[in-house]
């Protein structure tokens, strides 16, 4: 069927509406009224002939035909959206890009290079969000992401940025107070520093699991020691002589080269995850996302511990 022009301007509200489950919330987005937002979903829902949203007390829900029609508007809104600014950007004198990274990646990583950024770029505002874990491929908050996975999220882009290595680390004043390391055996007699929630699904030791079976030394218990949410905070835990943290070798480059931290044993381990840019495909040349894509690329073969592979499975 075809939408006339009132139904299509309807849309706004609908989307709003569907995404916040809220007339009100979406009221308060679109600047009108409550009654305004129910207005136009009524004349939506006439226009279409179905229910789109069961009105429940103080919220509202998607029917089942209503979640379907969401997906659609959603995606098309953005299209829209991205069209606009494809045409709008280049006349502008600043273009934004949104960039979302892991908050350990963005402090020790991504951060420090930014100046290398702004110099080539000054025309590009860029805003770091500090997230990481599930987000919502359709209503997400950001242009581009560096995210640390195994897979694919679906319905978008991503390419291996970098690959990573695993290998203890600890503090030169840590490791003169334990002159007996020497061999993995010895990790027994120290206190291990844990990224604990390293990546989806991983158990709260599995860095060190994963680093400890690499080298043949499954007997080493692994889980022990003191845990924590973020690998930064562990790398911060380390640096104040608390133990040994399992490095990043992409976090902890830097700190091993000023010897602010030392590495006790020789052994790097691959990652079983990398780092991944993620991207919705409609947006990989639009103006500031594209410089930012190329810029993130070529700092990454600045890494030198970390051989950046093309691949990854692509999003559909």
């Amino acid at each position: 069927m075809r939408l006339n022009s009132a139904a299509l301007a309807s849309l706004r509200f609908f989307e709003a509406a569907a995404r916040l489950s809220s007339f009100s919330r979406a009221a308060g987005e679109l600047s009108v009224t409550q009654g305004a937002v129910s207005h136009q979903v009524r004349y939506l829902e006439e226009s279409l002939g179905c229910k789109l949203f069961y009105r429940l007390p103080r919220q509202v829900k998607l029917t089942e035909e209503g979640a379907k029609f969401a997906e659609v508007v959603a995606r098309a809104l953005k299209e829209l959206d991205h069209g606009a600014e494809a045409i709008v950007a280049p006349r502008r004198s600043t273009v934004s890009v949104r960039l979302r990274a892991g908050p350990s990646f963005a402090l020790r990583w991504l951060v420090p290079r930014l100046g290398r950024l702004r110099a080539l770029h000054p025309d590009i505002k860029l805003h770091v969000i500090g997230e990481y874990g599930y987000f919502d491929p359709v209503h997400r908050d950001f242009d581009l992401a560096v995210e640390f996975i195994q897979a694919p999220p679906p319905a978008l882009e991503t390419e291996v940025l970098l690959e990573e290595y695993l290998t203890p680390v600890c503090s030169p004043e840590y490791l003169e107070q334990h002159k007996f390391l020497s061999a993995p055996a010895d990790l027994a007699r120290v206190t291990l520093l844990h990224d604990g929630d390293a990546w989806e699904n991983a158990t709260e030791d599995a860095e060190w699991r994963h680093w400890l079976n690499e080298i043949g030394a499954p007997e080493i218990d692994s889980n022990q020691g003191q845990f924590f949410t973020l690998a930064n905070m562990a790398i911060e835990a380390a640096l104040s002589h608390q133990g040994i943290a399992m490095g990043r070798l992409s976090l902890v480059e830097e700190l091993l080269q000023t010897n602010r931290l030392v590495a006790p044993f020789e052994q790097r381990v691959k990652c079983p995850t990398h780092y991944c840019l993620v991207y919705p495909a409609e947006l990989a040349n639009r103006p500031g996302i594209k410089a930012v894509i190329e810029w993130l690329r070529e700092e990454a073969t600045r890494t030198g511990a970390q051989p950046r592979q093309q691949g990854l499975a692509q999003s559909a």
